[in-house]
């Protein structure tokens, strides 16, 4: 039985250090994050593999195919959000649209993540309200950017 490990945990770290790449041109501090940010955060928040969705199909043993191969695809969702204290919605979700083109412009930058898998392209997004906040006041503004990835494992 071949025992084999997800690409997964992999293609995240790369994403993580493209992302990372993308936003060091902003200047504007930007939080990259994997998990629960912390609670003193900046406005602008990447958090990276807020969910993962991964699907394996089994691959027969032909041409480059090893005996128990699997294709992988999985969608890398990650979650932009932008706070800011002007209570214009349309700034801040330029600016949420802004992140997200981060997010985006690292996988077309590098579509192998740094060949860890065969193939990642931006999927499209979801989100975009520019809903109020209370406390502190200003507006939020969300978007799930999903990124599609296949790999042979």
């Amino acid at each position: 039985m071949t025992t084999t490990v997800s690409t997964v945990p992999a293609a995240i770290a790369a994403l993580t250090s493209l992302i990372t790449a993308q936003v060091a041109t902003d200047s504007l501090p930007i939080l990259v994050c994997q998990g629960e940010p912390p609670m003193d955060m900046p406005s602008d928040i990447i958090q990276i593999a807020t969910d993962v969705m991964r699907t394996v199909v089994p691959q027969v043993f032909l041409g480059g195919y090893a005996q128990g191969s699997l294709e992988e695809r999985y969608t890398i969702t990650c979650l932009v959000s932008t706070w800011s204290g002007d209570p214009d919605p349309v700034a801040v979700t330029q600016r949420a649209y802004t992140l997200a083109s981060y997010v985006e412009s690292a996988v077309r930058t590098d579509p192998s993540l740094g060949t860890t898998i065969i193939e990642a392209h931006p999927a499209g997004t979801t989100g975009g309200n520019a809903s109020w906040t209370e406390s502190p006041v200003g507006r939020l503004c969300e978007l799930s950017v999903s990124i599609n990835v296949l790999t042979l494992n």
